[in-house]
């Protein structure tokens, strides 16, 4: 069994093996995050008055995460973005 560099076995099978124990170490993680997002949202699933400038709403908890989530995403890319035009105007 040769190795290359890096500590890669070059061996088809051991190649076959490590790439099927990463595939299983991915589902277990995909299975595992999708139970945690089940429970946030049955956790977070009461509904909960908001209030806005002009007027109220009753939405569900979970609404509001994920919109404020959303919305924190957004803005973190828009200055990102930002940052990087006003990097790039000043070197060229």
């Amino acid at each position: 069994m040769a190795k290359q560099a890096g500590g890669l076995s070059s061996d088809p099978a051991q190649v076959a093996k490590q790439r099927e124990t990463r595939d299983v170490v991915r589902i277990v993680v995909a299975v595992v995050l999708v139970v945690l997002l089940i429970a946030f949202v049955v956790g977070n699933s009461e509904r909960v008055t908001v209030h806005f400038i002009f007027f109220t709403a009753h939405v569900r908890l979970i609404w509001v995460l994920l919109i404020c989530i959303a919305l924190g995403a957004l803005v973190d890319r828009l200055v990102i973005w930002r940052q990087r035009k006003a990097r790039q105007a000043a070197h060229g």
